[in-house]
């Protein structure tokens, strides 16, 4: 259950950086064909790119972290015992838990303190662009969460002497 609806959120949140990237690549694309070509830059495409910027590396750090593929140090942990090292792993999960909670609590003020703050080019919010600080960190959290429920499960068979599935 939990890893289904875990792949599944995964899933969306590919496509959905898909998505945004090829919105960045064809407003860059924009911009330079109508500055250099047409000579009529669009004002609002500069502005949208780094809005979809900020979506992107919110949504891929969250990816990141469910694929863990950002740095780690391991020196300490790769020497203990297994046991020891899934207990450590389960704690690092809860520091991102926590970590992610405080973000989204933040990342909701901001939001909302921006809500009535108006961007230079276009017709939105800055809460769009704070918006994603809060969506991230509780995809980081729901993902550590997922991570907690496996290292668990592991810690379990690891107690028993046994290998996990």
């Amino acid at each position: 259950m939990i890893s289904g609806a875990v792949r599944a959120l995964e899933r969306l949140a590919d496509w959905l950086l898909i998505g945004l990237f090829l919105a960045i690549f064809a407003l860059v694309l924009a911009q330079v064909v109508c500055r250099y070509v047409l000579n009529d830059p669009l004002v609002w495409s500069e502005e949208l790119a780094r809005l979809v910027f900020v979506w992107v590396a919110m949504l891929g750090w969250s990816l990141g972290s469910r694929r863990r593929s950002h740095i780690a140090i391991t020196v300490f942990a790769d020497r203990l015992p297994r046991a020891p090292r899934l207990v450590l792993a389960i704690f690092v999960q809860a520091a991102i838990i926590a970590f992610s909670g405080l973000l989204v609590a933040h990342g909701l003020d901001l939001t909302q303190r921006n809500l009535d703050l108006p961007m230079v080019t276009l017709e939105l919010s800055y809460a769009v662009v704070y918006a994603v600080v809060p969506l991230g960190a509780a995809m980081v959290a729901l993902y550590a969460l997922a991570e907690i429920h496996d290292l668990v499960a592991e810690l379990r068979f690891a107690g028993a002497g046994e290998r996990a599935p």
